[in-house]
């Protein structure tokens, strides 16, 4: 069976309400922080625990010794850091941990597609908020690019390597 057979003919779309309820949501996430940032870590608390989640359980399938994930707001030069999670890994393993994140937006599309529907008011505010929390929360931070740089560039190289190789024999004269 071909991978083709493993996903529907066409992508389940969230209704219009529910697309513009959870994007709503993340709207007002983002504006968040200026309402103060207990507030805001209250809000994106959800978000918070599923990014850090994400991150964490990535790194114990790689093995990569993770700590249980931090969600106290921590003030940062520059900011502040929502959680965290601290593990031992080097470039070629940080750059999926780093990456794990991106892993909840199918998730976020899932409760979209699939959970939002069944709610009404005042339900549907929750559920919408809880979808806007993962798709805030499928972003990478910056110190998640951070760590993932050097791999994600090192995949690159080797993209165009390859895209170059396959160009060359492709369109070689015989």
């Amino acid at each position: 069976m071909s991978p083709a057979h493993w996903l529907p003919a066409a992508l389940p779309m969230p209704a219009a309400r529910d697309a513009l309820l959870a994007l709503g949501a993340l709207v007002l996430m983002r504006m968040a922080p200026r309402l103060g940032m207990w507030l805001y870590a209250l809000v994106a608390l959800p978000g918070t625990l599923m990014h850090e989640l994400a991150h964490f359980v990535v790194a114990l399938l790689l093995r990569a010794q993770p700590e249980f994930p931090s969600l106290v707001p921590t003030r940062m030069q520059g900011g502040w850091r929502m959680g965290s999670v601290a593990f031992r890994a080097g470039p070629v393993r940080a750059a999926p941990i780093a990456l794990a994140p991106l892993l909840l937006f199918p998730l976020a599309w899932w409760w979209a597609v699939a959970i939002m529907p069944r709610f009404t008011w005042p339900w549907l505010a929750a559920a919408a908020w809880i979808a806007g929390a993962l798709l805030s929360a499928c972003l990478p931070s910056p110190a998640d690019l951070r760590l993932a740089r050097p791999a994600l560039l090192a995949l690159a190289v080797l993209a165009l390597l390859a895209a170059g190789f396959w160009f060359a024999t492709r369109h070689a004269s015989p």
